[in-house]
């Protein structure tokens, strides 16, 4: 399905800012989606691709605030502040030919023909299809097996479960293969494993076990999973790059080469509440000298709304 992303007006931004701030970054980021693509149902966004959700949040993000992001970092060796400047686009590029040929970008007018509110902005229409998981194939000891990509769900649904009363001992890594492998892969793995670590009686295996979890180690199915997991994580970032983005920066004062991972639905939350806080200090001043509504202050035009402040301050 093809959906355009356009900017939010300054009503829009405050709501949203005002029903997203309580929640989650994981909710936080589907929030955020929901508000730049309304027609898209909310638990279909939570059934996207974590991937293809990010690259819907980059689009989000040009169109509210345009392609510039600027970071800070902090350098590993010394602890020096580092700035990162780089582009939305610098990030689309490095994603699969999938993602780049889904995007179709309409400029800075509506299909009206309308100039975007913010002109430095740009919108874009984009074929939500992509985003929907689909299985690929894996090999381990010569034998396939099927996986996808994580989803908003797996990721609420494993923080849920590690947090949760029930699981003291948290999520473990063959519980995020489980939400990953189609279910026939994930059986057919479990008796691999079973009959790889299956030597000695079950007394044996237990104690066994017992004993690495006091000594804080891995039991050898345990270490067989985390082994799988990372094979996972490999294939989705050879498939999709954007899985993971990740920014080398040199520090100014020592030469040193950091590498800081960057996530867009907390950059675009930061701009967001800073946006936010401008134009509720707005609506603080001209409702106090004027009476008016935060709706009617937040509906005019950026330029007469200075106008008014600069002339109660006067």
């Amino acid at each position: 399905m093809r959906v355009g992303i356009a900017s939010l007006d300054d009503n829009q931004r405050v709501a949203l800012w005002e029903s997203a701030m309580e929640l989650s970054p994981a909710q936080r980021a589907i929030t955020i989606l929901a508000a730049h693509l309304p027609t898209v149902p909310f638990d279909a966004l939570q059934r996207w691709t974590l991937v293809g959700r990010d690259h819907a949040l980059l689009l989000a993000y040009r169109s509210q605030f345009g392609e510039g992001i600027q970071v800070e970092g902090r350098c590993q060796a010394c602890d020096t502040k580092t700035q990162l400047a780089f582009t939305v686009s610098d990030l689309l590029e490095s994603s699969s030919d999938t993602l780049k040929a889904a995007v179709y970008c309409i400029g800075s007018r509506d299909e009206s023909g309308n100039q975007y509110k913010h002109q430095h902005t740009q919108a874009s229409l984009v074929d939500t299809d992509v985003y929907v998981p689909s299985y690929y194939l894996i090999a381990f000891s010569g034998n396939e097996y099927r996986f996808r990509l994580p989803t908003t769900q797996d990721l609420v649904l494993i923080q849920a479960s590690s947090s949760s009363s029930n699981n003291s001992g948290g999520i473990t890594t063959k519980h995020v293969c489980e939400r990953l492998l189609d279910q026939a892969s994930f059986n057919d793995l479990c008796a691999v494993f079973a009959d790889k670590h299956s030597q000695g009686s079950a007394t044996e295996r237990t104690k066994n076990e017992r004993e690495q979890q006091d000594k804080g180690l891995e039991s050898e199915e345990q270490k067989a999973w985390t082994s799988t997991l990372d094979a996972l994580e490999q294939e989705m970032l050879r498939i999709e790059p954007l899985t993971i983005v990740s920014l080398n920066a040199s520090c100014p004062e020592c030469g040193a080469q950091t590498q800081h991972q960057f996530d867009i639905g907390h950059q675009y939350w930061a701009l967001l509440a800073a946006d936010v806080e401008k134009q509720l200090w707005d609506v603080h001043i001209l409702a106090t000298a004027y009476g008016w509504s935060s709706d009617a202050i937040l509906s005019m035009s950026p330029a007469r709304r200075r106008q008014h402040i600069a002339m109660v301050i006067s």
